[in-house]
């Protein structure tokens, strides 16, 4: 889909409608809570625009990325301040920080959201999720997932970027992208110099055109990763959300 801006009242009143919000800031808590204490609240003044880039939708659960773009002068006067919504923006790259919002629907039709974004908003980020032990990541035993989570355990770099297309890129959470072999390949060296990476499953949202998991890692730390393929049925795009 092309990336357009998005009107910050009508994705505001769409989280006022969920039964729960689950916040980088906040914790779990009711959408109230979340609009007068959280920072990533689309009507907070400190954004100059919203920009929605990516849509993976698929039967109880639907996933929509964002790049909200900071207000120079009001992210300015908030940093000054010492208040919880005004928290200082984590370090990020390119126009805006990278948002990934979650909705999940439950058999009674009631909905909840859990927010994903830069790492830098918190220290630490409680478990959102538990792990799922069944949940099979790829698609087929043999799929180019399944074979990902492998090399990552393994540390096996070689591996790891034979699994991407050529022209591939990872973005990391604050936004910083990787593209190419050779900046990937600069990349996981980096990662794997403390030995291999071990993702927990917890949820698997598949539309076709994009693989999305939400995992934890280390003592319960969340993630949410959206996968996508190229032509050649390798990792064409990893982007990476906390």
């Amino acid at each position: 889909m092309q990336a357009g801006p998005v009107d910050p009242g009508v994705l505001g009143a769409r989280l006022r409608q969920q039964t729960q919000i689950d916040d980088p800031i906040t914790g779990a808590t009711d959408p109230l809570d979340v609009e007068a204490r959280s920072a990533l609240w689309p009507q907070s003044p400190r954004w100059a625009l919203l920009e929605l880039l990516h849509v993976c939708d698929g039967g109880a659960r639907r996933l929509e990325e964002y790049r909200f773009i900071p207000d120079a002068a009001a992210a300015a006067t908030a940093a000054a301040t010492a208040t919880v919504t005004a928290a200082a923006l984590p370090q990020f790259h390119g126009p805006g920080v990278p948002v990934a919002i979650l909705f999940e629907r439950s058999p009674n039709g009631a909905s909840r959201a859990r927010v994903y974004s830069a790492d830098g908003w918190v220290e630490q980020r409680a478990s959102l999720l538990g792990q799922d032990p069944h949940l099979r990541i790829g698609r087929s035993p043999d799929d180019v997932l399944e074979r990902y989570c492998v090399a990552l355990r393994a540390a096996q770099l070689p591996a790891t970027l034979a699994l991407f297309e050529a022209d591939a890129y990872l973005q990391r959470s604050n936004g910083e992208v990787f593209q190419g072999h050779e900046r990937l390949r600069a990349y996981f060296a980096d990662r794997y110099r403390s030995g291999g990476i071990e993702l927990d499953a917890c949820s698997r949202l598949d539309d076709g055109a994009r693989t999305v998991l939400e995992t934890c890692r280390g003592a319960g730390r969340p993630a949410l990763t959206v996968y996508e393929r190229g032509k050649a049925g390798r990792l064409a795009a990893v982007r990476l959300y906390h």
